[in-house]
């Protein structure tokens, strides 16, 4: 980590957009599984019955509340760093693997000319 400088800081980023981006896609994720909970619920309310997938249904709804709590939980902590606290995250962001996923977490717009994103919902 370093203080954020603007002459040699061409890669760094602060911590605290990092730790937003992240706080915000646990966010979109928690919304995600509400609304799937939400689509599902007649079969899941069946699920729900048989003791075998009870527990199954119960995780899903853990999960929601869980993605819910650790956006809270970053999205507080990263309102608490000062502007200038800043990390080069190149390597880390290299590891992820889903393009849109990806520009998100740096902070940069997501080019509209690639076509196919990697982890772009398709429909069957």
């Amino acid at each position: 980590m370093t203080n954020f400088n603007s002459q040699a800081a061409d890669h760094h980023t602060p911590l605290r957009s990092i730790l937003t981006a992240i706080g915000e896609e646990f966010r979109e994720l928690g919304h995600f599984t509400d609304s799937f909970q939400l689509s599902l619920s007649p079969a899941v309310r069946r699920l729900a019955l048989d003791p075998e997938c009870h527990r199954d249904v119960q995780s899903l709804d853990l999960l929601s509340q869980r993605l819910a709590a650790l956006s809270g939980y970053i999205l507080d902590i990263s309102a608490m760093l000062p502007d200038d606290l800043a990390v080069d995250s190149r390597n880390a962001l290299s590891s992820i693997r889903l393009a849109e996923l990806q520009y998100r977490l740096k902070g940069a717009p997501v080019p509209l000319d690639q076509g196919h994103i990697s982890g772009e919902l398709e429909m069957f």
